[in-house]
């Protein structure tokens, strides 16, 4: 087979081809560049079924132009310094792997990776990515750089945006970056336009700092503010590992004290809240004038957070027996972002006569029902929200309201007046409930529904 090749030379020998066509180089030919030739494509593909190399210092491929361009082809493609100087959003396509020896030099246009990947070895490098001239995917192509990073100090291997500090010898590294979305990283949600497989060959007690750099662009509409680094052992299953430090100009978010590297991405993370379960009255239940309680408190965070029980610094969980008088809980709401979120509630255990609040179902038929002219109006009933509740009554004494499950268990107590309106059931889960109005011993009850909003 008869091989054909070219060589440029710098000074010597440019090349600048210009209008919408296509440098192709057959199965068997070769291009070649010396001495720091140029080689300039305006508006034209490159495909390559040959042998297309550069070495360090010989050569620049520039690409120019208002229209999309690619670079295909099965053979092996070496580019020793890309100028990607193309208009604003113009791209240029990888359809086919390329190889850099020197740097990405990004000016203009945009480096549509696809499912190829840049390899910039030990040697290459991007420069001047920003916000208008960038790589990026929505396909499974990456970038890689690899090095010796040994007690690192703010090492950003192919200044590809994952900065590494630590005190420790990572050894041969391996960056890949990818811009693939990575699926239910918070729950439901989803990552930024950005991630980092990072390989070290020593992988343990790192005692590590990284960096995660982004672009606006990359962020998936996601609130910048609320971004926090997540990590993944394989590429499905995610864990927060946090953030100390963030900065939504520079665009990264920084996180000390890593152990371990793995599959890393920036997603949405959420101080926990909580709200407490009303204040419990109750019977005693138990022998020696104790009650075993149910309870629940309802947290909301990213990722969903741990509820955990106090009674002082014991921990305690539901159901729980109480002693008699009135017991403070303490409800914390914890998921690795802080401020943790904290509430309390009372639990009062009551042991007195028969006439006393009660959830016992023999205490409960002491109580008289009150004549029908006591008018009770619970509106909305069904509610998604809360309730609010209307005894009208010519006397307007004091009367007491109970709230009960439909276990019989006492949730809310209050003292309410006559002819004025009482709102409660906000924090209430979906079920049906159960409310009392008390006169003195007298009673009157009517069902409500909570429905999930």
């Amino acid at each position: 087979m008869k091989k054909i090749c070219i060589v440029l030379v710098a000074h010597a020998c440019s090349l600048i081809l210009y209008a919408q066509a296509s440098v192709k180089v057959d199965a068997g030919a070769h291009i070649k560049s010396a001495g720091g030739a140029y080689m300039v494509l305006d508006n034209i593909n490159i495909a390559n079924n040959g042998s297309f190399q550069q070495t360090a210092g010989s050569g620049f491929v520039k690409l120019t132009g208002a229209t999309n361009v690619s670079l295909s082809g099965s053979g092996n493609t070496a580019m020793d310094v890309l100028l990607l100087a193309k208009d604003d959003g113009a791209i240029f396509n990888l359809n086919s792997n390329l190889s850099i020896v020197s740097n990405v030099n990004f000016s203009g246009g945009l480096l549509n990776l696809n499912n190829s990947v840049v390899d910039l070895s030990t040697t290459g490098s991007f420069i001047d990515e920003s916000e208008t001239s960038r790589a990026f995917t929505t396909g499974s192509g990456y970038i890689q750089a690899t090095g010796i990073i040994n007690n690192p100090s703010s090492v950003d291997l192919g200044n590809l945006g994952a900065m590494i500090s630590s005190t420790a010898n990572l050894g041969a590294t391996v960056i890949r970056r990818g811009h693939a979305i990575q699926m239910g990283v918070s729950g439901s949600n989803n990552s930024i336009e950005r991630f980092y497989d990072i390989i070290p060959a020593h992988n343990m007690n790192l005692k590590a700092v990284l960096r995660f750099h982004y672009f606006d662009g990359e962020l998936n509409g996601i609130p910048e503010a609320s971004l926090h680094q997540w990590k993944s052992k394989d590429n499905s299953n995610w864990d927060l590992v946090g953030a100390d430090a963030g900065d939504l100009v520079a665009n990264y978010v920084e996180k000390k004290s890593i152990n371990k590297f793995e599959r890393w991405t920036l997603a949405t993370a959420t101080a926990p809240t909580i709200i407490c379960p009303g204040n419990i009255t109750t019977n005693p239940n138990q022998n020696g004038c104790k009650a075993l309680v149910s309870f629940a408190a309802e947290a909301t965070g990213v990722p969903p957070p741990t509820i955990t029980y106090r009674i002082g610094n014991n921990v305690i969980t539901s159901p729980h027996v109480f002693s008699k008088g009135t017991t403070i809980v303490t409800a914390t709401a914890s998921n690795g972002v802080l401020p943790d979120a904290t509430c309390n509630f009372t639990v009062a255990v009551v042991c007195g006569p028969p006439n006393s609040i009660t959830t016992t179902t023999e205490r409960q038929t002491e109580v008289k029902a009150i004549p029908g002219d006591l008018n009770v109006i619970v509106y909305p009933n069904p509610s998604t929200n809360n309730f609010s509740i209307s005894v009208q009554d010519g006397v307007n004494e004091k009367m007491t309201m109970q709230v009960m499950d439909m276990y019989g268990r006492v949730i809310e107590v209050r003292n309410i007046t006559a002819n004025s309106i009482t709102r409660f059931g906000d924090r209430y889960r979906p079920g049906t409930y159960l409310v009392r109005i008390i006169q003195g011993k007298q009673h009157k009850e009517q069902k409500l529904i909570k429905l999930s909003e």
